[in-house]
């Protein structure tokens, strides 16, 4: 008896959590920190040409994309989020011969705003476990330029405005009195080639290579506890 008594006490705090950490009708707002990760499996390590046994290479470095988020709960389990990023890429520049080696470095700055989709899986009373997938619109402000004795690098943006498909896979630990806390990773991945960077070894040597832009991170993520909004009552038409 003492058991099943147990059992029923349990159920009841489990059924309660439910409802404080549920999103449903919930308007939340955030903040995330996302540093990127170098590797070649996801496409976002080092792109090279060599011509007239001159090594010419690029590798994206570490960088950093952060931000604010806004989060709509529609149901238990699925939710939207959207928001603006600062994202900073950097790149280190490579020229290398039998006798030669020069290096530069270079940054490239944009701005993401990103729609995503959210789906929750509850894995215990206040952890959940979160997939999502989504779009961005992406926006490059300017070309970059660097210079040395030996070289001359020019990076040209594909386009100012372009977009990227999303995927995010995260834990969130859900708190009455401190917030959301979410950490996880996502992958970012251009339509397209963000920049094309030309180098021209002086005075003759040039080559071209794209950047794809893509990135992997991993995210730190807050939200604020927010009640679920009340439904609005219909007026009684007279």
């Amino acid at each position: 008896m003492k058991k099943l008594l147990c059992f029923f006490f349990l159920l009841s705090n489990i059924s309660h959590l439910t409802s404080v950490f549920s999103q449903e009708n919930i308007y939340t707002v955030g903040f995330q920190i996302k540093p990127m990760l170098v590797s070649s499996f996801f496409n976002t390590g080092k792109g090279e040409v060599i011509q007239r046994n001159i090594d010419f290479s690029v590798l994206q470095q570490s960088g950093y994309c952060g931000g604010m988020i806004i989060r709509r709960g529609f149901t238990k389990r699925f939710s939207m989020e959207f928001g603006i990023n600062y994202v900073k890429r950097n790149y280190s520049l490579t020229l290398k011969d039998s006798t030669f080696t020069d290096k530069s470095h270079f940054t490239i700055i944009g701005y993401e705003v990103p729609v995503m989709g959210m789906i929750f899986l509850r894995v215990a009373p206040k952890i959940f476990m979160t997939t999502g997938f989504g779009l961005s619109c992406d926006m490059y402000p300017s070309d970059v330029e660097t210079s040395d004795d030996y070289f001359q690098h020019y990076s040209q943006r594909h386009s100012m405005f372009q977009s990227a498909v999303l995927a995010n896979l995260a834990y969130e630990l859900r708190t009455e009195k401190s917030g959301y806390f979410n950490i996880g990773a996502s992958y970012h991945l251009p339509f397209t080639n963000i920049y094309y960077t030309n180098i021209k070894f002086l005075p003759t040597n040039i080559v071209q290579m794209k950047l794809p832009g893509n990135y992997l991170t991993i995210d730190f993520r807050y939200f604020f506890y927010e009640k679920p909004m009340k439904p609005k009552k219909e007026k009684k038409k007279k």
